[in-house]
Protein backbone atom coordinates (compact mmCIF):
# COMPACT_ATOMS: atom_id res chain seq x y z
CA UNK A 1 0.00 0.00 0.00
CA UNK A 2 2.88 2.35 0.85
CA UNK A 3 4.48 1.67 -2.54
CA UNK A 4 1.29 2.75 -4.37
CA UNK A 5 1.10 5.90 -2.30
CA UNK A 6 4.71 6.73 -3.11
CA UNK A 7 4.12 6.07 -6.85
CA UNK A 8 1.03 8.34 -6.93
CA UNK A 9 2.93 10.97 -5.04
CA UNK A 10 5.58 10.87 -7.77
CA UNK A 11 2.96 11.36 -10.53
CA UNK A 12 0.91 14.04 -8.80
CA UNK A 13 2.98 16.59 -6.92
CA UNK A 14 -0.11 17.85 -5.11
CA UNK A 15 -3.86 17.32 -4.87
CA UNK A 16 -4.62 20.28 -7.13
CA UNK A 17 -2.55 18.83 -9.96
CA UNK A 18 -4.34 15.51 -9.62
CA UNK A 19 -7.73 17.26 -9.93
CA UNK A 20 -6.56 19.09 -13.06
CA UNK A 21 -5.37 15.85 -14.69
CA UNK A 22 -8.63 14.10 -13.82
CA UNK A 23 -10.63 17.01 -15.23
CA UNK A 24 -8.64 16.92 -18.48
CA UNK A 25 -9.09 13.15 -18.68
CA UNK A 26 -12.89 13.50 -18.34
CA UNK A 27 -12.94 16.19 -21.07
CA UNK A 28 -10.88 14.05 -23.46
CA UNK A 29 -13.05 11.00 -22.76
CA UNK A 30 -16.24 13.00 -23.38
CA UNK A 31 -14.79 14.42 -26.59
CA UNK A 32 -13.82 10.94 -27.78
CA UNK A 33 -17.37 9.64 -27.13
CA UNK A 34 -18.91 12.68 -28.86
CA UNK A 35 -16.76 12.34 -31.98
CA UNK A 36 -17.42 8.61 -32.07
CA UNK A 37 -21.17 9.18 -32.19
CA UNK A 38 -21.10 11.81 -34.92
CA UNK A 39 -22.83 10.94 -38.19
CA UNK A 40 -20.19 11.39 -40.87
CA UNK A 41 -22.63 10.41 -43.62
CA UNK A 42 -22.85 13.12 -46.26
CA UNK A 43 -25.72 13.13 -48.70
CA UNK A 44 -24.67 12.01 -52.16
CA UNK A 45 -25.13 14.26 -55.15
CA UNK A 46 -28.06 13.11 -57.29
CA UNK A 47 -25.88 12.06 -60.23
CA UNK A 48 -23.70 9.89 -57.96
CA UNK A 49 -26.72 8.42 -56.21
CA UNK A 50 -28.36 7.62 -59.56
CA UNK A 51 -25.25 5.90 -60.93
CA UNK A 52 -25.06 3.78 -57.79
CA UNK A 53 -28.71 2.79 -58.11
CA UNK A 54 -28.42 2.12 -61.86
CA UNK A 55 -25.00 0.69 -62.59
CA UNK A 56 -25.20 1.08 -66.38
CA UNK A 57 -25.45 4.85 -66.01
CA UNK A 58 -22.12 6.63 -65.40
CA UNK A 59 -21.56 9.27 -62.74
CA UNK A 60 -21.69 11.85 -65.50
CA UNK A 61 -25.45 11.87 -65.87
CA UNK A 62 -28.31 14.36 -66.01
CA UNK A 63 -30.71 12.81 -63.51
CA UNK A 64 -32.09 14.69 -60.51
CA UNK A 65 -34.35 12.99 -57.98
CA UNK A 66 -37.82 14.33 -57.32
CA UNK A 67 -40.87 13.24 -55.33
CA UNK A 68 -44.60 12.94 -56.04
CA UNK A 69 -45.48 16.47 -54.94
CA UNK A 70 -42.74 18.11 -57.03
CA UNK A 71 -43.48 15.86 -60.00
CA UNK A 72 -47.07 17.01 -59.89
CA UNK A 73 -45.84 20.61 -60.11
CA UNK A 74 -43.39 19.78 -62.89
CA UNK A 75 -46.18 18.41 -65.07
CA UNK A 76 -47.83 21.82 -64.95
CA UNK A 77 -44.59 23.76 -65.44
CA UNK A 78 -43.43 25.51 -68.64
CA UNK A 79 -40.75 22.91 -69.39
CA UNK A 80 -39.57 19.66 -67.84
CA UNK A 81 -38.38 16.17 -68.70
CA UNK A 82 -39.32 13.45 -66.23
CA UNK A 83 -38.29 9.81 -66.10
CA UNK A 84 -40.76 7.68 -64.15
CA UNK A 85 -39.35 4.43 -62.87
CA UNK A 86 -38.04 2.31 -60.05
CA UNK A 87 -35.04 0.09 -59.53
CA UNK A 88 -35.18 -2.64 -62.17
CA UNK A 89 -33.10 -3.67 -65.17
CA UNK A 90 -35.51 -2.25 -67.75
CA UNK A 91 -35.14 1.20 -66.22
CA UNK A 92 -31.39 0.65 -65.94
CA UNK A 93 -31.00 0.03 -69.70
CA UNK A 94 -33.48 2.72 -70.69
CA UNK A 95 -31.88 5.36 -68.44
CA UNK A 96 -28.48 4.61 -69.96
CA UNK A 97 -29.79 5.35 -73.47
CA UNK A 98 -31.70 8.44 -72.34
CA UNK A 99 -28.63 9.81 -70.57
CA UNK A 100 -26.36 9.30 -73.57
CA UNK A 101 -28.72 11.14 -75.92
CA UNK A 102 -29.43 13.88 -73.38
CA UNK A 103 -25.74 14.67 -72.96
CA UNK A 104 -25.16 14.60 -76.73
CA UNK A 105 -28.07 16.99 -77.31
CA UNK A 106 -27.23 19.38 -74.46
CA UNK A 107 -29.98 18.46 -72.02
CA UNK A 108 -28.61 19.25 -68.56
CA UNK A 109 -31.42 17.98 -66.33
CA UNK A 110 -33.93 15.15 -66.38
CA UNK A 111 -36.02 14.62 -63.26
CA UNK A 112 -36.34 11.09 -61.92
CA UNK A 113 -39.39 10.03 -59.92
CA UNK A 114 -39.40 6.59 -58.29
CA UNK A 115 -43.14 6.01 -58.04
CA UNK A 116 -43.20 2.39 -56.84
CA UNK A 117 -43.96 3.04 -53.17
CA UNK A 118 -46.47 5.80 -53.94
CA UNK A 119 -48.29 3.52 -56.38
CA UNK A 120 -48.34 0.68 -53.87
CA UNK A 121 -49.67 2.97 -51.12
CA UNK A 122 -52.29 4.62 -53.34
CA UNK A 123 -50.68 7.96 -52.59
CA UNK A 124 -53.11 10.79 -53.33
CA UNK A 125 -50.53 12.92 -55.14
CA UNK A 126 -49.54 9.93 -57.26
CA UNK A 127 -53.21 9.49 -58.22
CA UNK A 128 -53.29 13.16 -59.23
CA UNK A 129 -50.30 12.54 -61.52
CA UNK A 130 -52.05 9.54 -63.08
CA UNK A 131 -55.17 11.61 -63.65
CA UNK A 132 -53.12 14.37 -65.25
CA UNK A 133 -51.63 11.83 -67.67
CA UNK A 134 -54.93 10.07 -68.34
CA UNK A 135 -54.73 10.76 -72.08
CA UNK A 136 -51.30 9.14 -72.27
CA UNK A 137 -51.14 6.26 -69.83
CA UNK A 138 -52.06 2.70 -70.75
CA UNK A 139 -55.27 1.27 -69.34
CA UNK A 140 -55.57 -2.42 -68.55
CA UNK A 141 -58.54 -4.58 -69.52
CA UNK A 142 -60.14 -3.90 -66.13
CA UNK A 143 -60.09 -0.17 -66.84
CA UNK A 144 -57.31 0.53 -64.35
CA UNK A 145 -54.76 3.14 -65.38
CA UNK A 146 -51.33 3.40 -63.83
CA UNK A 147 -47.77 4.47 -64.49
CA UNK A 148 -45.35 1.77 -65.52
CA UNK A 149 -41.57 1.72 -65.62
CA UNK A 150 -39.80 3.05 -67.50
CA UNK A 151 -41.82 6.01 -68.77
CA UNK A 152 -40.34 9.23 -70.13
CA UNK A 153 -42.46 12.38 -70.25
CA UNK A 154 -41.61 15.72 -71.82
CA UNK A 155 -43.60 18.79 -70.84
CA UNK A 156 -43.56 21.92 -72.97
CA UNK A 157 -45.73 24.96 -72.35
CA UNK A 158 -47.58 23.06 -69.62
CA UNK A 159 -48.66 20.19 -71.84
CA UNK A 160 -47.29 16.72 -72.50
CA UNK A 161 -45.57 16.65 -75.89
CA UNK A 162 -43.77 13.33 -75.56
CA UNK A 163 -44.75 10.17 -73.72
CA UNK A 164 -42.80 6.93 -74.01
CA UNK A 165 -43.61 3.80 -72.01
CA UNK A 166 -42.89 1.35 -74.83
CA UNK A 167 -40.55 -0.98 -72.95
CA UNK A 168 -42.73 -0.98 -69.84
CA UNK A 169 -44.99 -3.45 -71.65
CA UNK A 170 -42.50 -5.79 -73.29
CA UNK A 171 -44.02 -9.23 -72.90
CA UNK A 172 -42.50 -12.67 -72.87
CA UNK A 173 -39.29 -13.90 -71.32
CA UNK A 174 -36.97 -11.55 -73.18
CA UNK A 175 -34.45 -9.73 -71.01
CA UNK A 176 -33.55 -6.05 -71.48
CA UNK A 177 -30.03 -6.90 -72.62
CA UNK A 178 -31.58 -9.06 -75.35
CA UNK A 179 -34.24 -6.55 -76.30
CA UNK A 180 -31.83 -3.65 -76.59
CA UNK A 181 -29.89 -4.84 -79.63
CA UNK A 182 -28.10 -2.44 -81.98
CA UNK A 183 -31.20 -1.84 -84.06
CA UNK A 184 -33.51 -1.06 -81.11
CA UNK A 185 -30.90 1.20 -79.51
CA UNK A 186 -30.39 3.12 -82.76
CA UNK A 187 -34.14 3.55 -83.25
CA UNK A 188 -34.67 4.76 -79.69
CA UNK A 189 -31.76 7.17 -79.87
CA UNK A 190 -33.10 8.61 -83.11
CA UNK A 191 -36.53 9.09 -81.52
CA UNK A 192 -35.07 10.74 -78.43
CA UNK A 193 -32.83 13.02 -80.49
CA UNK A 194 -35.87 14.48 -82.25
CA UNK A 195 -37.80 14.84 -78.98
CA UNK A 196 -34.90 16.54 -77.18
CA UNK A 197 -34.16 18.89 -80.07
CA UNK A 198 -37.80 19.96 -80.19
CA UNK A 199 -37.71 20.49 -76.44
CA UNK A 200 -34.61 22.66 -76.61
CA UNK A 201 -36.06 24.62 -79.51
CA UNK A 202 -39.42 25.33 -77.92
CA UNK A 203 -40.14 28.56 -76.09
CA UNK A 204 -40.71 28.40 -72.36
Amino acid sequence: MSKIAIKNAHIFKNKGQMIIYMFLFIILLSLFIFLGNLDYHTELADNIRFSQEFNLVPEENVFQYTNAQDTNLLLASPKAIILFGFNNEWVNYYAKIVNEVAIEEGIDKIYYYDFLMDRSNNNGTYETIVNYLENNITYLDNGEGNLYAPTLVIVENRRVTYFDDETAFVVGHIKPQEYWNEYEIAMKKSDLEVAFRNYLGSRS
